[in-house]
């Protein structure tokens, strides 16, 4: 058994050092590739679909970002997608406003727990304020409330100034009226594709990229995109360009704490998985592809790539022969289906800054919904026909993801089996000398988080105010406590399979919806 666990614990530290090895590597390719950068001859039509939920707040700063990225004149085309879904859960909440004033005034209400889902979360305690000091509590919280505008007003409003300012933007407005949640909505826009682009706008030469509210992509974006996928290369367009998501952005409703440098850790954490990972992946299909391997060789070499949503551009026709985007996670599925079925694939040198995650329970959320998703994506690889029409390349898609969701949700608790195993039998030595090397390469591997958002964030073009380097002056945090809290960051990641497993025991619904801000 002791050898067995020091196995277990040996391998898992090494396949750790892997990935960072893979990020450094991959990270120095993006960055030539960047400064590398060509302006091609010819340029697809690009659609920019910000599907919206209670995004009264940062609408306008990603409508004008999107539609401000340079690129040739009526080829870019802005798509804000409204739902009646926020409207519907706004008049059923009224109903409840008692027991809400209620519980914000009693002692030890978090104003984002008792408050999300009913006002933006950088309104929450401004919100929770006003109405703890009146006398009416419900009556206050109803006027709060009533002076917020839906996300479907803020659209109106705010689409035909940015139109006046970008006359070489299509810019539309789609509200989705049926039940369903984010991947309903991007599919209802995908629908509607055909009588809001020009004639001209080949579905083969067309690509539908996705940005959520709180996205900043780099003025460069659709730049490196057109060189990506320009027929002047001579090779086949690409079915998938993927930009890189960077939570470096501090969300209106971070507040200073220990939660919240564990979840600066936490973002800085995730570039080692942006770069060894989705970056790497799509970067070794290339070099695969170029290798000219024998089909069957090059099918089980060939890495799965995860569709990552804020900065995923799928092309028109490929999109809707997949199925278009699914519930219960947009992007996730799409990066299934287009691995089972061998698409070509390309990564940008640019980033789309994102608002990290203000809350613990946030982020378990979304992790738990990756969870289902994963459950689901593997679910569909193995029931559904067309994906299963692949054959060899279905199958190993099916058993990587198998694997790979199994670990996520049992590799930490075998991790601590092998721990206390060790502990157990008393083998001191070699515990300590694993938790050594453990420590120091987390060490090791935060430094290069630190040192890459530094440099990432210097190379972005676009980052705004709320751009957050890790020793930013807006909530400073000595950096070697932001490298301490690094090694809390597997339990963080584990969060989400527990809670979407306890759900499940319980009987209770799985976690859906929106990860709130």
């Amino acid at each position: 058994m002791t050898v067995t666990a020091l196995a277990v614990l040996w391998g898992v530290l090494l396949w750790g050092v892997l990935l960072s090895v893979r990020a450094v590597l991959a990270a120095r390719v993006l960055d030539r590739r960047r400064r590398l950068a060509a302006v091609p001859g010819t340029a697809p039509h690009v659609v920019l679909l910000v599907p919206a939920l209670r995004e009264q707040e940062l609408l306008g700063e990603v409508v004008r970002a999107a539609a401000g990225l340079p690129y040739p004149p009526g080829l870019l085309h802005v798509v804000v997608v409204t739902t009646e879904r926020e409207e519907r859960e706004r008049r059923a909440l009224l109903d409840r406003l008692p027991d809400l004033a209620a519980a914000l005034v009693a002692d030890g209400a978090r104003d984002e727990a008792v408050l999300a889902g009913v006002v933006p979360s950088g309104l929450a305690a401004r919100t929770a304020d006003r109405t703890r000091a009146s006398a009416d509590p419900a009556g206050t919280l109803r006027a709060e409330l009533d002076a917020v505008p839906t996300t479907r007003e803020v659209a109106e409003a705010l689409l035909p100034g940015v139109a006046a300012d970008h006359p070489g933007v299509g810019l539309h407005h789609l509200h989705y009226r049926d039940e369903g949640a984010k991947s309903s909505q991007l599919v209802h826009a995908v629908e509607r594709l055909p009588e809001l682009l020009p004639p001209g706008a080949a579905p083969s030469f067309t690509y539908v990229g996705l940005y959520d509210a709180d996205s900043q992509p780099d003025l460069e974006t659709l730049t490196h995109l057109a060189a990506a996928v320009s027929p002047d290369g001579g090779g086949p367009a690409p079915d998938l360009v993927q930009q890189l998501p960077l939570q470096l952005r501090r969300p209106h409703a971070a507040r200073p704490g220990a939660a919240d440098v564990l979840l600066r850790a936490h973002a800085l954490a995730d570039l080692r998985r942006r770069a060894g990972v989705e970056a790497h992946r799509i970067l070794a299909r290339r070099r695969i592809r170029a290798a000219r391997l024998p089909a069957g060789i090059a099918a089980v070499a060939e890495p799965v790539v995860y569709g990552v949503g804020a900065g995923l551009f799928v092309r028109h026709d490929t999109l809707v022969s997949i199925g278009m985007y699914e519930e219960p996670v947009d992007d996730l599925l799409v990066g299934y289906k287009l691995s089972s079925a061998g698409a070509v694939m390309e990564v940008l040198p640019v980033f789309n800054l994102v608002d990290r995650y203000s809350g613990t329970a946030a982020l378990g959320k979304a992790y738990a919904l990756v969870a289902h998703g994963s459950l689901a994506g593997c679910r569909r690889l193995l029931t559904d026909p067309v994906l299963r029409a692949f054959r060899l390349r279905n199958t190993v898609v099916l058993v990587k993801e198998g694997l790979d969701t199994l670990w996520w949700f049992a590799g930490p608790a075998v991790v601590l089996a092998a721990l206390g195993t060790l502990a157990v039998r008393g083998a001191h030595g070699p515990l300590l000398a694993w938790t050594s090397a453990a420590v120091a390469y987390t060490l090791l591997h935060a430094w290069w988080c630190v040192r890459r958002a530094r440099h990432w964030l210097a190379a972005h073009r676009g980052a705004d105010a709320r751009a957050e380097p890790p020793d930013t002056p807006a909530a400073p945090v000595p950096v070697p406590l932001l490298l301490l809290a690094f090694l809390c960051q597997p339990l963080l990641h584990w969060a989400g399979p527990v809670r979407h497993l306890v759900r499940l025991i319980r009987g209770g619904p799985p976690v859906l919806g929106k990860t709130e801000r």
